[in-house]
């Protein structure tokens, strides 16, 4: 039985009713806990690239804040951070074997990098219902099902 379960979260409505999967291992197995993993992929404002197209677009001069520009990036990090915290609050409750981690990055790397270093034994993960083209074409749940060194459960 596992018992240390990754569940990748997007907000979607697949990825909720993997939550809502998850949590019935919860009731079969006491010992078991879930992480929750939402993958953020924020903009860094510190980028050059963003530097140079501002400065092109006329949007910002030659002499950048970084310490203005920083804390635009921390801002929306935190603001994403939260609704994605708000948004599975209902489906989390109060569970103390429930965890949430929130991380930037692409999701089809974060997930089962994610889950290898923190040695799960199983990812549950929503299945976007796009079907062969769109798996081809590089879906998330695709890209994990390929990579992950686990037991992968997709649930549509």
């Amino acid at each position: 039985m596992y018992r240390k379960i990754l569940v990748p979260y997007d907000k979607s409505e697949p990825s909720q009713r993997a939550l809502q999967e998850a949590r019935k291992f919860l009731d079969m197995n006491p010992d078991a806990e879930i992480t929750v993993l939402s993958v953020i992929e924020w903009h860094d404002y510190n980028a050059e690239t963003f530097k140079i197209a501002s400065r092109f677009a006329g949007v910002i001069g030659d002499d950048l804040d970084m310490n203005i520009i920083s804390k635009v990036s921390e801002e929306a990090a935190l603001e994403a951070s939260a609704a994605v915290a708000r948004d599975m609050e209902a489906i989390i409750g109060d569970d103390d074997r429930i965890s949430v981690a929130i991380i930037n990055g692409s999701a089809h790397d974060t997930i089962t990098a994610y889950a290898e270093r923190g040695d799960f034994d199983c990812i549950i993960m929503g299945h976007r219902g796009l079907g062969a083209v769109r798996g081809m074409l590089g879906s998330v749940c695709y890209s994990v099902l390929h990579k992950a060194n686990m037991p992968v459960l997709i649930v549509k």
